[in-house]
């Protein structure tokens, strides 16, 4: 009995939904070595965060969505969050300098954000509005390779919210490669 209770207090977190989430956002940009800050004080409609990896296959393979994405929805704010601690920041910069992304890439050495907003792994998008409702979850696509993907979770989210519409699908399974954490977390 003590080991069901165990297992499901493990795996209960899991599939637990956020609900709500930060509406600022700080870090170091591992992209500019300079500390960044965001609140809903930019005016943006809302903050689109992902957390990527340097090494993930499925992750690399929706960086030119991401990117277009950005450009396509200039009224979110786009942040992407390494959160690895199994990939050194040397190679992290490197990769993500390569990436050309659009938008900041901050670094989560304590997974301070992986754990607050539940990420598990890369790519994993969360949609923020002001009051700090999680409008989206989940994975980018429907893929682990972008280019196979028959639904565009992200993509219809932000179409959805810039229409004033509610998200049809408010969560998407995530696709990719494990945050990895210590096995104390």
């Amino acid at each position: 009995m003590r080991i069901l209770l165990s297992i499901i207090l493990f795996v209960l977190p899991t599939f637990a939904t956020l609900k709500t989430a930060p509406t600022n956002i700080t870090g170091k940009n591992i992209l500019t070595n300079e500390n960044f800050s965001w609140s809903f004080a930019d005016k943006k409609q809302a903050l689109v965060v992902v957390f990527l990896s340097a090494k993930c296959p499925c992750s690399d393979s929706h960086n030119t969505e991401l990117i277009d994405l950005a450009k396509t929805y200039p009224q979110f704010q786009f942040i992407a969050i390494h959160s690895n601690p199994d990939e050194s920041l040397e190679h992290s910069q490197f990769y993500f300098s390569k990436a050309q992304l659009n938008f900041p890439v901050l670094q989560d050495d304590n997974l301070k954000w992986a754990n607050t907003l539940h990420a598990k792994k890369t790519p994993h998008a969360f949609v923020i509005n002001s009051e700090g409702l999680v409008l989206y979850q989940g994975g980018v696509s429907s893929s682990n390779k972008f280019q196979n993907a028959d639904k565009k979770f992200l993509r219809t989210a932000l179409m959805e919210i810039s229409e004033n519409k509610p998200v049809s699908t408010p969560e998407g399974r995530t696709l990719g490669c494990s945050i990895s954490r210590d096995q104390e977390d």
